[in-house]
């Protein structure tokens, strides 16, 4: 089929800024908009959209095209449903399909799927709001204070508890019941017949951004298990990409500059009859990166209620780095014991609620608070934190960031910074996980020296972005102190190729690497941030070359007591003192 009149016309009604703003912060810069790019993590915009040539391009990943383009790899759609969708969008109609049969099946399956949602979301609405057999439902909703105003702006509904409630009425509507089946709303028996899916459940229809149904979410009455069920994968619904409420709720979140993050269905809807209009929920699963990918275009800004329980900790800890590498500030509030947000705003009011908003916590200074307070004392006690947090730090992207949470994370729960880096290089040079603890656990009793991997990248961090210190350590046996061999290779180079003074040509640094990983190496630590402050160079300096020392007298302290040598052991020991005094004095 040729859709090129369809296709163009639909070019020039559309404006790729205002389609692309609708899904990815954009500022204005010269002629240009800039923003974040929404198909890779970055911190900095690089994502350029050009409204005269109605064209984007992002100059960290390389992604680009016009508007269809990024249609398409936005929603993860073909040509066909993308060009449907903008043409429904700017009231353009298309010639009648004859493309592909694949195509033409995919796009006509889809359709499908939309009208039978559609058409469920209006019956379990009206059972909800006019049938005799909804008064479950609406007695549920009159106990939660949920109003009229709210459940008929959500199109709620209620599901009877009938095995064929659903499946009758889509007959009645000559519907496909294996088309009702694709859409997760019925399930097919052995014998060939159907059942509804969900039954004796309040309904909570899952809408998109283009104001469609794609699925359901039903909670139970009584004390049944399980609580929640959602519409299984279909080819409308994936449960990990879509946040319950987010279609009215983008615009108000983008206005606020945040967005709230709840866990349950009447959360949203009570916080949202409250006034509080940037919240947003889960849908029973763990926080994804696609979702936050969804939030990132509108806000930087995050606040997510968890518990104060060991599943609260362990949802914090999985969801930080899907928010640090997706470059969004994420902080956790913790609601009084016992009380949900459905509970706190229904007794206190939405102004106490946005008072805690106030002094929600860092994602991490959260997960950290908690599993302080849950560490058993001793040994055993600090690796098992290790071993929880290390997956974690494993998915943070390398850089200055990384190197400030492991820090904290050191400060926090007294585990030398030097074993984190030690296990973690282990894990990335894929040894086997499951490792043996007691050999773990002997370098925490002993404090055995791990080599210190940390301080391999930063001594290359403060050598790379303060060249003017290389020259200190010209005649210094660095080596010493740094066991990474491709970070060896780079420092002999920065050593041999950068002259007196701190000039460093950093182009002829990287040409004279004859390795790919230690070029890549640099080339990330060029992009990273100074770990040290101008004001703490100095100080840096110091320390490094303290450690050379001391790893210098502790060889010769081995040589000396494997040759008996009492004399220069009491020599070594006194420098060691000396050397340890003005740090103890600090």
């Amino acid at each position: 089929m040729d859709f090129s009149d369809a296709k163009e016309e639909v070019r020039k009604a559309a404006d790729i800024v205002e389609i692309i703003g609708q899904h990815v912060q954009l500022k204005k810069r010269g002629q240009n908009h800039v923003g974040l790019c929404p198909f890779h993590s970055e911190r900095s915009p690089s994502f350029t959209v050009n409204q005269d040539k109605q064209i984007y391009h992002c100059f960290g990943c390389g992604r680009g095209g016009d508007v269809f383009t990024f249609w398409m790899e936005y929603h993860n759609l073909t040509f066909p449903q993308s060009l449907k969708d903008l043409a429904e969008r700017y009231n353009i109609d298309l010639p009648r399909y004859r493309d592909a049969p694949a195509e033409r099946e995919k796009t006509e399956l889809k359709d499908q799927l939309f009208k039978i949602n559609d058409l469920a979301a209006d019956y379990l609405h009206a059972m909800l709001v006019k049938d005799v057999g909804g008064r479950p439902g609406r007695d549920y909703f009159s106990r939660r204070h949920i109003s009229r105003e709210t459940i008929s702006a959500f199109r709620l509904g209620y599901a009877v508890n009938k095995w064929d409630g659903l499946v009758n009425y889509l007959k009645s509507k000559n519907i496909s019941l294996d088309r009702g089946a694709k859409a997760g709303l019925i399930v097919p028996k052995k014998d060939g017949d159907y059942y509804d899916r969900f039954r004796g459940r309040i309904i909570f229809p899952i809408i998109d951004l283009n104001h469609k149904v794609i699925g359901f979410g039903g909670r139970i009455l009584d004390d049944s298990l399980p609580k929640y069920i959602n519409t299984p994968e279909t080819p409308l619904y994936h449960k990990g990409d879509s946040l319950y409420g987010l279609d009215s709720a983008f615009k108000d979140i983008r206005e606020r500059g945040l967005a709230i993050i709840v866990e349950g269905y009447m959360d949203m809807l009570v916080l949202r009859q409250h006034g509080i209009s940037n919240v947003v929920a889960t849908l029973g699963t763990a926080l994804t990166s696609n979702q936050i990918r969804r939030l990132k275009g509108y806000t930087k800004e995050v606040v997510v209620l968890f518990d104060p329980d060991d599943a609260g900790r362990q949802a914090a800890l999985k969801s930080f780095p899907l928010f640090l590498n997706g470059g969004i500030s994420a902080k956790v509030l913790v609601l009084p014991q016992g009380e949900d947000p459905d509970s706190f705003v229904n007794r206190y009011g939405s102004d106490k609620f946005k008072e805690l908003l106030e002094g929600a916590t860092p994602i991490f200074d959260f997960y950290l608070d908690q599993a302080l307070a849950r560490m058993d004392a001793g040994v055993d006690g600090q690796i098992r934190v290790l071993s929880e947090v290390l997956p974690i730090f494993m998915d943070l992207e390398q850089g200055a960031t990384k190197f400030l949470y492991v820090h904290r994370f050191s400060e926090k729960t007294e585990i030398s910074e030097d074993i984190v880096w030690e296990e973690l290089r282990r894990r990335e040079d894929k040894r086997p996980e499951r490792r043996d603890t007691s050999q773990l656990k002997r370098r925490f009793l002993s404090g055995q020296d791990s080599r210190k991997y940390g301080s391999d990248l930063q001594f290359l961090n403060l050598l790379v972005h303060y060249p003017e210190t290389i020259d200190t350590f010209r005649d210094q046996e660095w080596e010493l102190i740094v066991s990474d061999p491709e970070i060896i290779k780079i420092i002999r180079i920065l050593m041999e190729k950068s002259p007196s003074g701190g000039d460093l040509d950093l182009n002829r640094i990287e040409e004279s690497l004859d390795s790919p990983k230690a070029k890549e190496q640099l080339r990330r630590l060029l992009m990273s941030k100074p770990i040290y402050s101008d004001e703490s160079v100095s100080q840096a300096v110091d320390e490094f070359v303290r450690k050379i020392a001391r790893v210098k007298i502790s060889q010769s302290f081995r040589k000396a007591s494997a040759e008996g040598d009492i004399e220069t052991l009491d020599r070594l020991i006194k420098a060691k003192q000396a050397l340890d005094l003005p740090s103890r004095e600090n």
